[in-house]
């Protein structure tokens, strides 16, 4: 049976990180055997004890649940096709999505362009996205279509393999969020704006600490970082921040546009005269 297309990017969510829904499940059960256990043979200070673990476990299995379906497929439409809107990408943009593996927001993007190329970089580094959700993930996602507006080609985030200066804009859905070392980020954002043309755009969107419904996704998103923190990291790369939405609460989308000619003149004559 085919999964509802409104809960798919849920479902394989769940299941690339199974063994932490699977822990809580399990501690739920085991709660419960508890709870039963302890009023048959008269254990009743353990009911409490079981009551509060259920509780907990239940909440937490729950509410990580709701927050994934909301940040995935939540109403208003998925972070690629919210990215989409915000880059205001023309059907024949020469487009770049830089990728893990993962696939699904490149084939959107590629839905809405008619005769433009989406170019895929896979820069999926063992070393540095060491995730093991994330190595499911990869496991789980659709192979790459045989569409000629996609090229699927490898790439290193000190190496985008593309000449300076030729792309009108480059999509990172949730990317720079596996690479745990600022360094990395750094680099990958430097070559991000190696390959974009003068006013070309960055579109980003990253898992934020919940700004909405706190006291159902506040524990959950808590060690997440904050909205002010990404746009940081993309001013210090040299981008200029045009346009922020926060897609239901819980994700940071942000269009970035890499700066102009003349504002890079004007940048180099204001460090001329310092």
């Amino acid at each position: 049976m085919a999964t509802p297309r409104h809960s798919q990017q849920t479902i394989r969510y769940i299941q690339a990180h199974w063994p932490v829904y699977f822990i809580f499940y399990g501690l739920i059960i085991l709660s419960i055997l508890l709870i039963g256990v302890s009023l048959a043979v008269g254990w009743y200070s353990l009911v409490p004890f079981s009551i509060i673990i259920m509780l907990v476990a239940s909440y937490v299995l729950l509410s990580s649940v709701y927050v994934a379906h909301q940040a995935l497929d939540g109403p208003g439409g998925t972070t690629a096709e919210a990215l989409f809107a915000m880059s205001q990408a023309q059907p024949t943009d020469r487009v770049v999505c830089i990728d893990l593996g993962l696939r699904s927001t490149a084939v959107t993007i590629a839905q809405h362009l008619t005769t433009g190329v989406v170019t895929v970089i896979d820069v999926y580094n063992p070393q540095s996205n060491n995730g093991a959700a994330l190595r499911r993930s990869r496991d789980l996602a659709q192979k790459p279509l045989d569409d000629p507006r996609l090229n699927w080609i490898d790439g290193r985030i000190d190496l985008l393999p593309l000449p300076d200066r030729c792309i009108n804009a480059v999509f990172m859905d949730h990317i720079l969020s596996e690479f745990w070392l600022p360094e990395e980020r750094d680099k990958l954002l430097g070559e991000v704006r190696r390959i974009l043309e003068p006013e070309g755009r960055l579109l980003i969107a990253e898992r934020v600490r919940a700004q909405s419904n706190t006291p159902l996704t506040g524990l959950i998103t808590y060690n997440l970082p904050t909205s002010e923190q990404w746009r940081v990291t993309l001013e210090k790369a040299g981008f200029i921040v045009q346009r922020e939405e926060h897609l239901r609460g819980l994700v940071y989308c942000a269009r970035a546009d890499r700066p102009g000619l003349a504002a890079g003149r004007q940048l180099a004559l204001k460090f001329e005269y310092v």
